[in-house]
This record gives C-alpha cells, structure tokens and sequence, in this order.
C-alpha cells in the first residue's frame, strides 16, 4: 500500500509541476515563450492615417472644420498619395493655432526637416513614415480678417502634376 501512495504522490506532483511549466511559472516557460514571440505588426500608415492625425491635430489646436476635398486639383491616380487640409482661421488666433498644430504633429511622432518665415507665409515641413506635410499659413492682405492656414501631406514618391507641384513643396512659388 505504501508503494501505491508513493506513485500516487509522485503522480501528483509531476501533474502539479507539469501545470506550473505549462503556464509559463517554470523556469524555461515564460524565458522560452517570449523569446519566440514575434513583435506585433505595426499598422500600415495610410493616406487615411495620415489625413486623421492631421485633421485632429489642426482640431485640438482650435482651427475651424477644415477642407479635405480634392475638389478644384486636378484628377489622375497621384491623389491616393496627397491628403490635403486647409481652413481659414480668424486673424487673431491664426498664428497661434498654426504653431499649435505643428506643435501636436511633433508629439504624433512628426519631424519638422524645414522651418522658414518668408514675406507672407510661414512654411514648415514635417515628415513621418515616408509622408511629408507641408504646411502654409498666409498672412498677406486681401483675406479680410482671416488667414489661410493649410497642411498637405505628400507620400515620398508621390509624382504630382505639374500644376500643383510648385504647390507642394518645400519651395513655394
């Protein structure tokens, strides 16, 4: 009868341990599981994706609804790889929210690559995961009391027309 005890316990004691290893509380489990995961696939950065980080931040940053249509360019394939937005903002706060949207693009993981004040407009360029963003904000006369305010995200390779190349640059005409 002890013998029968013995096995029985011996038993038990290798179905505990057996229990233990397999949910990785062993030593080899939890070390051998997680070397072998594989990192989790990032998601695709689409012109989509794109497009909503831009109209969010311009949004938290308190520009007014914006334009994302195409509406006005041109047709032809390049469009899948161009995500427009463009407001005009009241001329007081133009400036600020402007420099508040760049500013919460670069918290998304953003990289500004060019920065210029020139006579009229203010450009920055931003780049993220082989998209740029070419931002404008226009301050000349003739708008009344608000101020075009825009951010085009260009996808790297992207072969625009030439009527609206000049447009989307870091070198405006």
């Amino acid at each position: 009868m002890g013998t029968r005890r013995a096995t029985a316990a011996a038993v038990a004691v290798t179905g505990i341990l057996t229990a233990v290893a397999g949910c990785g509380l062993g030593d080899g489990g939890a070390t051998d599981s997680a070397a072998k995961a594989s990192p989790p696939a990032a998601a695709p950065f689409t012109k989509e994706t794109v497009a909503n980080e831009v109209g969010a931040a311009a949004d938290d940053s308190g520009l007014p609804p914006g334009d994302d249509s195409m509406a006005g360019l041109p047709e032809g394939e390049w469009r899948t790889c161009m995500a427009p937005w463009m407001a005009d903002a009241p001329e007081a706060e133009a400036a600020d929210a402007f420099a508040a949207t760049v500013k919460r693009l670069r918290t998304l993981g953003w990289k500004v690559t060019t920065s210029r004040d020139e006579q009229d407009v203010t450009l920055r360029t931003l780049t993220k995961q082989g998209w740029r963003v070419y931002a404008r904000h226009y301050t000349m006369e003739g708008f009344g009391a608000e101020q075009p305010v825009s951010f085009t995200a260009v996808k790297d390779g992207c072969e625009l027309p030439d009527e609206v190349q000049g447009d989307f640059s870091d070198n405006p005409a």
